[in-house]
């Protein structure tokens, strides 16, 4: 039991240690400093977690073809066609009849609706490189880990790795139960 007791506490603790203490404390007469590695390693945790992000999940290209090819493709163009509808109406002089104003914006509509879908297709082709060149994913996922405290840090890594994380704990448990039994047989054989 001592055994379990005690396995299962350093895997508390080591866990603990990934997120504490967030300053180095020096260890007296030692010239070591104590650090949790989320805290002493941020600026570098969120940089390559950036570019792997960037480079096996999420790509641009990934995202226009989502865009262009999924709903949010589709959502779009039903959401420029109501506006462009819209404003042709607003814009159309206030002594046009009602009638025409209809046409037209219905004609502007279905416009929106048969060409849309190849434009923005165009556009995604397009603006590929653009998008590579001028707005850096990695970067950005960076930057937000970088601005979040460690606390929001420790929060977001326990709410992803919770259960993993307790078993870990439990396993530590079982271990040092298991070494303890151990132990204790060969005291008993051999003692």
């Amino acid at each position: 039991l001592i055994g379990a007791l005690i396995g299962w506490f350093t895997n508390y603790l080591a866990i603990k240690m990934i997120f504490r203490p967030q300053k180095p404390i020096r260890i007296y007469p030692f010239t070591f400093k104590l650090q949790g590695l989320v805290p002493k390693r941020k600026g570098e945790i969120a940089k390559t977690l950036g570019e792997i992000i960037e480079r096996e999940l999420v790509s641009w290209e990934e995202l226009l073809e989502e865009i262009v090819n999924g709903d949010a493709g589709e959502h779009l163009i039903q959401l420029l066609a109501f506006q462009a509808k819209e404003a042709v109406v607003k814009s159309l002089p206030s002594i046009t009849p009602a009638s025409l104003k209809t046409v037209i914006a219905n004609l502007v509509e279905s416009t929106i609706f048969k060409k849309a879908p190849h434009l923005l297709e165009q556009f995604a082709e397009q603006s590929i490189d653009d998008f590579n060149e001028h707005i850096n994913l990695a970067k950005m996922i960076e930057n937000k880990i970088n601005q979040m405290d460690w606390k929001e840090l420790e929060d977001l890594v326990i709410e992803v790795a919770f259960k993993e994380l307790k078993h870990i704990e439990v396993l530590g448990g079982v271990i040092g139960f298991l070494i303890g039994l151990f132990q204790l047989l060969l005291g008993y054989f051999f003692g």
